[in-house]
């Protein structure tokens, strides 16, 4: 990752509204393309893959070989992700809207996110909330729920959809190769939060143990990029994600721009905190998983976990 890029990420999601792309292809097209079995690859394979074959299809589903239970979903433009996840976006992270199920009326002109990632008991949530409502999904979302089920992240109940394990993460080709690059950073962090229980009960105790002010910080930081911070697992699960997303060398740079962004003069919070803070996270992964900040995508990785 070169150091000037370390700045788009955040601007990106800021900025997410304004996403556009290409006309969506046909739902049917797409809902197809999405149950085909997952090619199993690494994650600079999915960046490469794009590169080598410009557009391609509208979608393409790959297994991270790494987290076998993580999918990622590589969409041809935003029009064709925001009609898979955009819906998502809304009912389980956005402020103001978290827990709504919303037309395609009132979504209309609305971008979710850049990038999406989804974990077994969000989709469980989500599905289920449209099954008790009797609530008409888009053909790429009924694709989703069943890819979902085919392959255990959630499983079909008596009463609705059950968490399973993994999730679905996606991206897609509507951003430039260096914004994809950063975004799958990201989202692969999150992948590795769904996945691994172990991890996501550490990045839990290491929020449990920040001062107030500190987590008063952070839930400002989300705050101002629209996820509703009332959804503690979502709070933790990006808290470790945007510390995660760049190597450690920038990591206190990022925080210190956002920290002057902010204006927050009367604040104590200082960037060796925040550093502390993924410097802890960054330990966990390296000894767990040989990968530390920054590193899913950017070092040389091998299949087995």
């Amino acid at each position: 990752m070169i150091q000037g890029s370390v700045r788009v990420l955040h601007f990106m999601l800021l900025l997410a509204a304004c996403g556009s792309g290409a006309a969506a292809a046909a739902p049917a097209e797409v809902a197809s393309a999405l149950l085909v079995h997952p090619t199993s690859a690494d994650l600079p394979r999915v960046i490469a893959d794009a590169a080598a074959s410009g557009a391609g299809p509208a979608v393409r589903v790959y297994r991270w070989d790494r987290f076998p239970d993580v999918l990622i979903v590589d969409s041809a433009s935003f029009a064709v992700q925001d009609r898979l996840f955009t819906r998502l976006a809304y009912f389980l992270e956005k402020r103001g809207y978290r827990g709504r199920l919303l037309s395609n009326a009132a979504l209309a002109g609305r971008h979710g996110w850049n990038a999406h990632d989804y974990g077994a008991a969000g989709l469980a949530d989500f599905f289920t909330a449209a099954r008790a409502a009797s609530f008409p999904l888009n053909p790429e979302e009924i694709a989703v729920r069943e890819l979902s089920v085919r392959e255990g992240i959630i499983a079909a109940g008596r009463a609705g959809y059950v968490p399973g394990r993994g999730a679905v993460l996606g991206i897609s080709r509507s951003s430039s190769r260096v914004e994809r690059e950063l975004l799958l950073t990201h989202e692969a962090f999150h992948g590795v939060f769904f996945s691994s229980a172990e991890y996501r009960s550490f990045c839990q105790d290491l929020w449990d143990s920040l001062s107030p002010e500190l987590r008063s910080f952070y839930e400002g930081f989300l705050d101002s990029l629209g996820y509703d911070t009332g959804a503690p697992t979502l709070v933790v699960n990006e808290f470790q994600a945007y510390l995660m997303q760049q190597p450690l060398s920038y990591a206190e740079g990022y925080f210190q721009r956002f920290l002057e962004m902010r204006g927050d003069r009367g604040s104590t919070v200082e960037p060796w905190q925040l550093l502390q803070n993924a410097q802890s996270l960054d330990a966990f992964l390296k000894d767990h998983f040989g990968f530390g900040a920054g590193g899913p995508l950017l070092s040389t990785l091998g299949s087995r976990r």
